[in-house]
């Protein structure tokens, strides 16, 4: 069962989206399984600035990792976005990820 930890406050704005993504690279900076809100503008403006890995039609990796062994996903569920960190594995392995992710955030304390 995958945990998840959501490490920002509402739906990040570009700023605070930078800011997420840019928290540091150490272990104890970032894990997989942390995630935050954003807007579905920045999901757009992610999957063009760099060509997506494993695109799954609503969710894709970044293709420039985000660690050695960490990378970023923007998922869409419904009309929501989200930036959730994972390792890097297979698309198989990534399907079920996602499909986790979007079973937790479409729960009501999630949000929370």
């Amino acid at each position: 069962m995958a945990c998840f930890q959501n490490i920002g406050e509402g739906v990040a704005d570009r700023a605070a989206t930078f800011a997420l993504l840019n928290r540091g690279y150490e272990r104890h900076q970032r894990s997989a399984g942390q995630w935050f809100e954003t807007t579905p503008e920045m999901w757009e403006y992610f999957l063009n600035i760099l060509p997506p890995v494993n695109f799954t039609g609503s969710a894709f990796v970044m293709s420039e990792a985000a660690t050695e062994s960490l990378s970023d996903a923007w998922i869409m569920v419904g009309k929501r976005a989200f930036c959730l960190t994972v390792r890097h594995t297979s698309q198989s392995d990534l399907i079920a990820m996602v499909g986790a992710f979007k079973a937790h955030v479409r729960k009501p304390e999630a949000v929370a």
